[in-house]
């Protein structure tokens, strides 16, 4: 991406930083909340818990109880031409030292050898606690293949590598040589989409940038960065389908990570990819972010005038790191905040999500790992403007089963429709995939617009059912983690929505 002259004009400083959860919570359906008590049951308004300690939460029963139905038309195509599906799998973290007795012959072979190399490496897929190894690299990818064999397209929401893949590296082959990093690098990225890509050999791959795929270190990628260097053509030739596509990437993607390109079939619409990765709370230099939401706005601003339809992609949500508040609740007691992207930063995507709302279709992160989304409200309004979806991770680093998502979508308005969520419980005596949950069955609706949005974020806290799948789902139903629960939930629910400083 060619650098552009910073500007300030979409970037606000939120109302007051005292109160940081309180500002973010009060547009979260407050004023609908409050003026239908019979929706909240016993809940008091979410603003109102602040640094307070939490008891258990009971869902709303009896009379209280409210599990309603969408329209149909919500998750289903207007007609079967108009019926598309794409495939979405986050957080990979391919680990290619899984094996250390395989690393030095990794080191030495084209990345066109890796397959055999690692083939030996034994049938067992990754722990909890670890990141993926061949074998579960292998398994979800032959998994989507078999339940969705023609995507019309993929989305990867970022990190390939592994976590400490840079220190890994020198460990385990005695190179401390940049270029064998580097080299090592290339190499891995080389093998990961060939693997992806030759299940779909038809079906473009985008990509986004994770807080691990960097040269530098974990969020330490800089502009023109060598992972952008030596990742921009093999992404071009293996992930993208023409020409076309190709010079497009290929001009911005080296600078900053960025590109944007049309979405295949016969609507006017876009994918929008931006690296984030550096609007994000622990990113050392906040002023280096600037030139990516320079990009952002341009291309909304020139979708908009065209007519066109929108999808975003990045790595990391705004918002709250539900999993870092739940978990210093139930050391402290009491509530804080932890934002994923710094505030500057968090307030100016929502500002752009709410300002472009009649051209951005639909928004998709990865980061953190869980089965979760985010709705962003309009300042003064108590129906979303946008919802982004965040996709669950391949990884078991952080406790939770492997899982990804087929979605479902109209391919002239590119409206979002459905979603099945697939998962494999790596805790069980015999893994295997299967359907964790498809979206309209559990919720009631679909994902077309912000109505269904609201509502089905409402019935989290008065439907039973809807509230148990969430729990569950959340962590993709991982026997070895508990964290959604009675005394967790208010925080994970809390984080699902934010407000923007902007009005539409």
């Amino acid at each position: 991406m060619a650098p552009f002259k910073p500007s300030l004009s979409s970037i606000q400083e939120p109302s007051s930083r005292i109160g940081r959860r309180d500002f973010l919570r009060f547009a979260v359906s407050g004023t609908a909340l409050l003026a239908a008590p019979a929706l909240c049951g016993s809940f008091a308004p979410a603003w109102a818990a602040k640094d307070q300690a939490r008891t258990a939460i009971p869902v709303a029963g009896g009379s209280a109880e409210i599990c309603t139905s969408g329209d149909p038309a919500s998750y289903t195509p207007s007609s079967t031409d108009r019926a598309g599906m794409f495939l979405l799998f986050s957080d990979v973290h391919f680990d290619p030292f899984a094996d250390p007795g395989t690393v030095k012959a990794l080191a030495a072979a084209p990345a066109s050898a890796w397959g055999a190399i690692l083939a030996g490496a034994g049938p067992t897929y990754s722990p909890y606690g670890q990141d993926s190894n061949n074998v579960l690299f292998q398994s979800f990818l032959d998994d989507m293949a078999s339940r969705a064999p023609r995507p019309d397209f993929l989305l990867f929401p970022g990190d390939l590598l592994c976590h400490r893949f840079w220190t890994k590296y020198p460990q385990l082959t005695g190179d401390s040589s940049r270029e064998g990093l580097l080299t090592f690098i290339g190499k891995t990225a080389e093998y990961f989409l060939t693997e992806v890509t030759r299940r779909f050999p038809e079906a473009p791959l985008y990509l986004a940038l994770g807080n691990n795929d960097s040269f530098e270190g974990d969020y330490r990628i800089v502009p023109n960065s060598p992972y952008l260097t030596v990742t921009a053509s093999i992404i071009a030739q293996r992930a993208l389908k023409n020409e076309a596509d190709r010079a497009p990437f290929l001009e911005s993607y080296p600078g900053y990570g960025c590109y944007s390109l049309p979405l295949p079939g016969s609507g006017n619409a876009r994918i929008i990819v931006f690296n984030n990765i550096f609007w994000t709370k622990n990113y050392p230099n906040q002023g280096a972010g600037r030139p990516v939401l320079d990009y952002l706005d341009q291309q909304l601003t020139a979708a908009g005038r065209k007519g066109e339809s929108v999808w975003l992609m990045s790595h990391v949500p705004p918002g709250d790191n539900s999993k870092a508040s739940a978990a210093k609740f139930l050391k402290k007691g009491k509530d804080h905040y932890f934002p994923l992207l710094a505030d500057t930063w968090s307030d100016a995507l929502a500002n752009l999500l709410v300002t472009h709302s009649r051209t951005v279709k639909a928004s998709f992160c990865g980061h953190v790992h869980r089965d979760e989304f985010r709705l962003v409200y309009p300042k003064g309004r108590d129906l979303p403007a946008a919802s982004i979806r965040l996709g669950p991770s391949i990884s078991p680093i952080t406790g939770n089963n492997p899982g990804y998502q087929v979605y479902f979508y109209d391919r002239q308005s590119f409206e979002l429709l459905d979603t099945a969520v697939h998962y494999l419980d790596i805790g069980s005596p015999r893994p295997g995939w299967d359907v964790e949950y498809r979206y309209s069955q559990a919720y009631g609706r679909g994902l077309r617009s912000p109505r269904d949005w609201q509502e089905m974020y409402r019935e989290l806290k008065t439907c039973p059912a809807r509230r148990k799948t969430f729990e569950e789902a959340f962590d993709l139903r991982s026997a070895h983690v508990d964290e959604v629960n009675s005394r967790t939930f208010q925080i994970f629910w809390d984080a699902l929505g934010l407000s923007a400083a902007s009005a539409i």
